[in-house]
C-alpha cells in the first residue's frame, strides 16, 4: 500500500471526525437551550466529549418544566 494513500485516508477520517464534533457542539448547545441549560457549557462538553455529549444533555432533567414552555 503506497504512503500516499494512507495519508489521504487520514486525512479523510480527521476531516469527517472534525465535522462529527463540530456538527455535534452545535446540537448539544442547541438542545442544551432548549431544555433550560448554558448553550455555552454543553458546546464546551460537546467539543471534549463529542457526539456523547447529545445522549448526555438528554440525562439531565428539562429546566422548563413539564408543559414545554420556553417562557
Amino acid at each position: 500500500m503506497s504512503t500516499n494513500v494512507v495519508t489521504f485516508d487520514a486525512y479523510i477520517l480527521f476531516t469527517v471526525l472534525t465535522a462529527g464534533f463540530i456538527i455535534s457542539m452545535y446540537l448539544a448547545g442547541r438542545i442544551a437551550e432548549r431544555r433550560g441549560r448554558s448553550v455555552k457549557i454543553w458546546a464546551w462538553v460537546a467539543a471534549i466529549i463529542g457526539p456523547l455529549a447529545l445522549p448526555l444533555v438528554f440525562l439531565f432533567p428539562n429546566l422548563h418544566g413539564k408543559n414545554g414552555d420556553h417562557g
